[in-house]
């Protein structure tokens, strides 16, 4: 009796098991537009989350459809007045084509911004994502341009009579006349002003976002200005068109 007694007891005690610490939450990434109000609260705000080179794809995807479209609604009259004067293609093959062949070459700019960016401020700048932001800029006022171009009278832009019978059914020659009246109207300089101040705004707007990831003022500065000429000629390439009708 007395063994059994001062036998210990075998059974498991049950302790109270510690709580684990709960995760800590994870931080939200900025809104692009956050990047417009304040590039160095956009950047303290972006650095503890974890880097995503996509994340504002879209916001850059948006604002290439809708450059292309300002440019196809701004050359949209001289297209028009050349298929119905001499006739040729499709008239509603080219205004998509315009537009594609804009798309294009606002999401190749972003590509370049990003590259240059990334080579100057380095990893840490996270250019993707601050260039990405950066292009919130854009839509409202290429959204501007659409309207002014669809707003802007016949007479604005419309060539003369003889300049016309000089043509003759040389569609070309029509659309030149056309682009060369278009060069001159508001939408025109408003949607040159868009694509070179914009890219510059862009650009001056990196900076700080890039000092406060990076820490080195050098770096930030390069990666804002690398970019910023060759984005400029990607931009004069696009109104080539336009401009060269003066």
């Amino acid at each position: 009796m007395a063994e059994l007694m001062a036998r210990p007891d075998s059974r498991p005690s049950r302790r109270p098991q510690a709580s684990r610490p709960a995760a800590a939450p994870s931080e939200a990434a900025p809104l692009p537009t956050e990047f417009l109000t304040g590039p160095r609260v956009f950047a303290q705000r972006l650095a503890p989350t974890d880097p995503v080179a996509w994340r504002y794809l879209g916001v850059a995807a948006l604002s290439a459809v809708l450059s292309g479209v300002a440019y196809a609604a701004l050359v949209r009259p001289s297209v028009t007045l050349a298929a119905e004067v001499a006739g040729g293609a499709s008239p509603v093959l080219v205004h998509v084509t315009n537009a594609i062949g804009g798309a294009f070459l606002a999401m190749f700019t972003f590509l370049l911004m990003w590259l240059l960016g990334w080579l100057g401020a380095g990893r840490a700048g996270r250019a993707a994502e601050v260039y990405g932001a950066s292009f919130a800029l854009l839509p409202p006022l290429y959204l501007l341009v659409t309207v002014v171009a669809f707003l802007t009278p016949q007479a604005a832009w419309m060539p003369a009579p003889d300049a016309l019978a000089q043509a003759g059914q040389d569609s070309q020659a029509v659309q030149r006349l056309a682009l060369a009246g278009l060069a001159r109207t508001p939408a025109a300089f408003l949607l040159l002003a868009v694509t070179m101040l914009g890219t510059a705004a862009q650009c001056a707007l990196s900076f700080p976002a890039f000092r406060e990831l990076t820490g080195r003022p050098g770096r930030a500065l390069l990666g804002a200005l690398l970019p910023l000429v060759p984005a400029l000629a990607v931009g004069f390439i696009a109104l080539a068109p336009l401009l060269f009708q003066r």
